[in-house]
């Protein structure tokens, strides 16, 4: 029989190695990404690839002369209208639909969450004749409000899990202070579920930032997205890998800064709930 501080040391010699092979397999992909952002084209498509290279920051100034940056502008701006949006009507969307009782309230909420499950195509024709008729085809308001109807049943059907979890306690105690239910909402469920209304904007973001379909479908220029700008560059016959990784590259930045942001309200979050 093993003394037992050996089992501990290979048992965390197993999860040391573990954690880094599962490391490896995920930092592999971006850092070979940084690598052909900064090589030439033939470099990057030569076989075998090389190793020891001259860094080259061409992919990037194209990014800025060639105008791609209009399309971050639009994947940003339509991300964080979709986040406000679906957490302004989201949450007191939920807060009521979870404070309610009855069958009312239970057809209510498949209701919602049978909206979220209907499939992307069977959504996209309507939305497009709609937008067509409004004239607002091809504007970050169409890909906005698109993005809505798959994000806000979402958001709806996470933050009631939510909230139904949450005591009543809590709204009796602010209702016998003389609040009234908007304001229970506001200075009191609120605070106590940021980590939950975080963790639902991040969902929201990054599915707003990487969706293509009805992005692809409802724009043609002005609003195009990221990445749609990169399925166009892909379909090229003049393949730029180098300014595709680039491309890539920067718009990792963005979301990995919104969830930085976000993350650190879920841990301020959970830490004063239990102090609390």
């Amino acid at each position: 029989m093993r003394p037992p501080g050996r089992q501990n040391t290979a048992l965390s010699v197993l999860r040391i190695g573990f954690l880094g092979a599962v490391l490896v397999f995920v930092i592999f992909p971006l850092v070979w990404l940084a690598i052909a952002s900064l090589k030439t084209r033939a470099a990057a498509l030569a076989v075998p690839p090389t190793v020891i290279f001259t860094p080259d920051f061409a992919a990037y100034e194209k990014i800025v002369a060639s105008g791609l940056l209009d399309a971050f502008l639009n994947s940003f701006t339509i991300a964080i209208t979709n986040v406000l949006l679906s957490l302004l009507i989201g949450v007191p969307a939920a807060y009521a639909l979870a404070r309610m009782r009855g069958a009312l309230q239970e057809n209510l909420s498949f209701w919602v969450l049978s909206i979220r499950l209907a499939p992307l195509f069977a959504v996209i024709l309507p939305l497009y004749v709609l937008f067509q008729q409004l004239g607002l085809l091809d504007t970050r308001l169409a890909v906005s409000l698109a993005h809505l109807t798959l994000t806000l049943p979402l958001s709806v059907w996470l933050l009631m899990t939510y909230f139904r979890a949450m005591p009543l306690d809590l709204d009796e105690a602010a209702m016998l202070d003389g609040a009234k239910p908007w304001q229970t909402l506001l200075m009191v469920i609120v605070p106590v579920a940021r980590p939950m209304i975080a963790s639902v904007a991040v969902i929201v973001f990054i599915f707003s930032w990487n969706e293509f379909l009805l992005a692809f479908f409802l724009t043609s220029r002005d609003a195009q997205t990221v990445p749609v700008v990169v399925a166009g560059l892909a379909g090229t016959m003049s393949f730029d890998w180098p300014l595709i990784a680039a491309i890539s590259i920067c718009s990792m930045i963005p979301a990995l800064i919104f969830v930085g942001f976000a993350q650190r309200h879920i841990v301020e979050g959970l830490a004063s709930g239990a102090v609390k």
